[in-house]
């Protein structure tokens, strides 16, 4: 017997269809912390398995919270990951007691993961000048000469103009 939950015990299966849910701590998906994302307990998950043949169908959703950093303005706000759509197929060879479903479970949350996570759609970001959270409201510091944005140095560029 295993203390995994995400390990499917092919013996305590009905012969077609079964329904396996619950929790599991986030450690047992072995996703370490970084400065911008953080998952916090638990792992929901909500899965339905199918005998067919010699393959074990597995589909259902994944759900779990997790303290991001947005790239904008850099604060950490909370959001829920979910995987409505998890679904694999395992080949079950003779002799195979026991499907892990653990590293498609990571990998599904992995993917799901923001890669570009915001606060808000509205978020201001900082002043690149003095790292004030324009959200917080209008820093001290005067526009830059740049006016034209990041791209602006290619206005100079005179190219020729398509006719």
């Amino acid at each position: 017997m295993t203390n995994n939950p995400l390990i499917i015990e092919l013996s305590k299966l009905n012969t077609t269809e079964d329904a396996i849910s619950g929790v599991v701590p986030v450690a047992i998906l072995a996703i370490e912390d970084d400065r911008q994302v953080h998952l916090n307990d638990p792992l929901k998950f909500d899965l339905q398995t199918q005998k067919v043949s010699s393959e074990l169908i597995v589909q259902g959703t994944l759900e779990v919270s997790c303290d991001v950093e947005c790239s904008r303005c850099a604060e950490i706000y909370s959001t829920t990951v979910t995987v409505s759509s998890f679904l694999r197929a395992y080949e079950i060879p003779d002799g195979t007691d026991t499907v892990d479903l653990t590293a498609d479970v990571r990998e599904d949350i992995l993917l799901a993961l923001p890669s570009f996570p915001l606060c808000s759609d509205g978020c201001k970001g900082l002043c690149p000048q003095c790292g004030k959270n324009w959200n917080e409201g209008p820093c001290a510091c005067k526009p830059s000469k740049n006016d034209g944005g990041p791209w602006a140095a290619l206005n100079g560029l005179g190219l020729p103009e398509d006719k």
